[in-house]
């Protein structure tokens, strides 16, 4: 996926039977990630509901490199926010390797500033397969798994 569009169009594609998501627009905030979803899993036999934020990012250079994806507004916000919320996520598509990479966003600090392209992503998804993965992995932290 080459842009944030065809990535956020992929997965509201892909998640649209389990997951409410909303597309945020840029004149809410400085900072606020691009989509806000709700979705159900159980815990303990018991249905619970999660909510996710995410940002989306494309990797345009051949190497995967982070540094300068992400605006300081973007790092101010996530900083703050990944202090109350386990449920932040940061989906970094390189087009050239054809995967998504996905952090936590209280992982950020690291994250931003990486030339080496090395920090390694809490999970990795190749285009063209579900979505089901990243929601298992953000409703295990929502969780406290």
């Amino acid at each position: 996926m080459k842009t944030e569009a065809e990535l956020w169009k992929d997965i509201k594609r892909k998640t649209a039977s389990e997951v409410h998501w909303t597309r945020i627009e840029a004149r809410v905030g400085a900072g606020v990630p691009d989509i806000n979803g709700a979705f159900q899993r159980s815990s303990n036999g018991r249905q619970m509901g999660i909510e996710i934020w995410c940002e989306l990012k494309v990797c345009k250079t051949k190497r995967y490199k982070t540094a300068g994806l992400w605006r300081p507004a973007q790092i101010a916000w996530q900083t703050a926010r990944s202090k109350y919320c386990a449920t932040l996520w940061n989906l970094v598509s390189h087009p050239q390797a054809g995967v998504v990479k996905i952090y936590n966003g209280s992982r950020l600090a690291g994250l931003w500033d990486d030339e080496t392209g090395e920090f390694p992503p809490d999970q990795t998804l190749e285009y063209g397969t579900t979505w089901s993965a990243f929601l298992d992995l953000a409703a295990a932290r929502a969780f406290g798994e």
